[in-house]
């Protein structure tokens, strides 16, 4: 009699997660179409991109005068003075610590490009997650995943928000 209570409950727990995973909706998007589709996402992109392009131009322009550099040295290092080459010995050192430095202030970890980046795609961004969170509020969606960074196998395509997303973002 004890094994039949015991069945029973867990009959009963199985059927309880089956209702409630059957009650639960899953949405997904393709977020990386709504960056592409997106006006504001699309004119925040190109901004970010025409300030990486100046400042790589920057760089290209540093790079070459220390290249340059670097060739004078060598092209007269046999028939200059001492003072002459420990003189640009120091140059080319404090060329090539300038152009590391720019690379780093601009490219690197906490570089302007990035911070560049939060202020243009920043705003852009927290509206779309606004829009995702509305919709999903809205539909009942439980959760909404992002198929674009490959964490879904398969999906129905019936659940695919990635249009609703947009058409709401356009309004």
């Amino acid at each position: 009699m004890r094994n039949w209570k015991k069945i029973l409950i867990l009959l009963t727990i199985i059927l309880s997660v089956a209702f409630a995973a059957d009650a639960i909706k899953i949405g997904f998007i393709y977020s990386e179409q709504i960056m592409l589709e997106y006006q504001e996402a699309i004119d925040a992109m190109k901004k970010l991109e025409a300030e990486a392009v100046e400042l790589q131009n920057v760089y290209k322009e540093k790079q070459a005068d220390y290249q340059k550099l670097i060739e004078d040295y060598e092209k007269r290092k046999l028939v200059s003075s001492d003072a002459w080459k420990n003189n640009k010995q120091k140059e080319i050192i404090q060329k090539e610590q300038q152009l590391q430095s720019y690379q780093l202030e601009h490219f690197g970890q906490d570089g302007s490009i990035y911070q560049k980046e939060e202020e243009y795609l920043g705003p852009v961004l927290d509206k779309i997650n606004e829009t995702l969170k509305i919709i999903g509020e809205e539909n009942g969606y439980a959760f909404v995943f992002d198929a674009s960074k490959g964490t879904i196998v398969y999906a129905d395509e019936a659940c695919n928000l990635t249009e609703k997303v947009l058409e709401e973002l356009k309004k």
